[in-house]
């Protein structure tokens, strides 16, 4: 069946549709500006609205403020003096209660707010107004950087079921060692300038101490609590009690030192005695691998400087009984510490290398084997007794020789040094040998033994020095 409607062309077509798109285009138009008049007309209102509430809030204000001036005025006049300004009872409030406003802070106020130097003139309404926002600023500019701190302090996400409390950081540990007492203190003091018993903790070194076992707790606090305590408080060190607590800390360990240098020392005097004997001991195998007398009698220049030497530095070391004694004002080594046997071991004596011996029966087909010396000592006697042995050279019979004598020890002063020194006297009566027995008031080889100076003296080494000739040396080791 044929269609009643009539066909149209490309053309008529796109120009129906395009008559229909204009009816509605229109219609969104309309409704564009429809909501526009709309938005324009509440955003309007809105702006007045929000006008009128500030500029009401903003007279409210001023009203009240116009109110307090006029109570702050005196009568029949229009202004207020800065007396009467701080007795208005919202400074007052903020100076002498809460503590949030200085003298200072409301005379900048009043300053700027006359354009004065000082608290001269008069405020006047005006005046006050832009005090009041002078000072309003000044709270609303110390919130605004309170809220920062919280914002900066406060986590980025809180959980609300936790407590909100937040731990202040500690302080570091002080780890540098061998400070200053004083600014040892200035590191551990808090803000009020004072070291509390907690405050130790942040001390390294005494941290270390007590791990160390080097000082007790218990120590630590008897020394703390005899510290003077700052003025004021029971229980903090200013820097003079701190320093006197470092300083009994110290005191501590001072022992100690003097026990380590003591022990050094000790060691220092035992090297020298050990490398005396030693390079005596050398002197004497050359001395018999070469045929040379004992007892150093044959040694050299060069040898007896080097003998000399360390015994001039062992007898100042303060572990020399001598040296003991003098220091302490004793007077004369007592006779009980020399009593025993000794045995020669050196001797530079020129009178003995020239006697070869003691007592100079030595010689020719003999040779000097050495000598010991025993002293004895009773409440009434001191003897001595000299036991030279003299060897045969050809193989023949070894013999003895003894002298027989007194001894004492006294003070006597030095004609070298003018101090003080210990003498050993001795008084020779007989020299014995094989079946003689002379006198030995005439036997004069045994000058030099006669009168001889104690240099030097511990538990089994003794060295005496020539009246006369203090190089001349004779060094005796205990046998017994």
């Amino acid at each position: 069946m044929e269609s009643i409607v009539d066909k149209i062309d490309v053309d008529s077509f796109i120009q129906v549709y395009r008559d229909i798109d204009d009816l509605f285009e229109d219609d969104d138009e309309e409704e564009l500006s429809l909501n526009d008049e709309v938005k324009n007309t509440k955003g309007g209102d809105r702006n007045e609205q929000e006008e009128t509430i500030i500029e009401g809030e903003n007279v409210a204000e001023d009203d009240g403020l116009e109110q307090t001036f006029a109570t702050l005025c005196k009568q029949d006049s229009s202004s207020i003096s800065f007396s009467q300004l701080r007795q208005w009872e919202e400074i007052t409030l903020l100076i002498e209660e809460e503590g949030t406003l200085g003298e200072g802070e409301l005379t900048s106020l009043w300053e700027s707010s006359l354009n004065v130097k000082g608290t001269d003139g008069d405020m006047t309404m005006k005046q006050f107004i832009a005090f009041n926002s002078a000072l309003d600023e000044l709270f609303e500019f110390e919130d605004d950087e309170e809220l920062e701190v919280a914002e900066e302090a406060s986590p980025s996400i809180i959980d609300e079921d936790l407590p909100q409390a937040t731990t202040p950081k500690p302080l570091p540990i002080i780890t540098e060692e061998e400070l200053p007492p004083g600014v040892l203190f200035s590191q551990l003091a808090n803000e009020n300038y004072l070291v509390s018993k907690e405050d130790l903790r942040r001390w390294g070194e005494l941290n270390d101490m007590l791990k160390e076992g080097d000082i007790t707790i218990d120590e630590l606090d008897a020394l703390f609590d005899s510290a003077d305590k700052a003025p004021g408080t029971k229980d903090m060190l200013d820097e003079d009690g701190f320093c006197t607590f470092y300083e009994a800390i110290d005191d501590l360990f001072e022992d100690d030192d003097d026990e380590i240098i003591t022990e050094e020392k000790q060691d220092d005097a035992k090297d020298l005695k050990v490398e005396l004997l030693e390079y005596i001991e050398d002197i004497a195998k050359l001395a018999e691998e070469e045929g040379q007398q004992k007892c150093g009698l044959d040694c050299s220049e060069l040898e007896q400087e080097r003998v000399l030497e360390v015994v001039s530095e062992l007898e100042r070391e303060p572990y020399n009984r001598v040296v003991t004694v003098s220091a302490s004002g004793g007077g004369a080594i007592e006779k009980e510490e020399l009593i025993g046997v000794w045995e020669l071991v050196y001797s530079s004596s020129s009178t003995m290398k020239y006697n070869e011996g003691l007592s100079g029966l030595a010689g020719g087909l003999t040779r000097f084997g050495g000598v010991q010396q025993e002293l004895l000592a009773t409440k009434y006697l001191s003897d001595v007794e000299y036991t030279e042995q003299v060897i045969s050279k050809l193989g023949g019979k070894n013999f003895d020789v003894k002298i027989t004598g007194d001894w004492d020890i006294r003070t006597e002063v030095s004609l070298f040094t003018g101090r003080p020194s210990n003498v050993l006297s001795v008084t020779p009566d007989r020299v014995v040998y094989g079946s003689r027995s002379d006198k030995a008031d005439h036997w004069k080889s045994l000058g030099p033994m006669n009168l001889l100076v104690l240099s030097y003296l511990d538990n089994d080494l003794r060295i005496m020095r020539g009246n006369t000739s203090t190089d001349t040396l004779f060094i005796w080791k205990r046998v017994k």
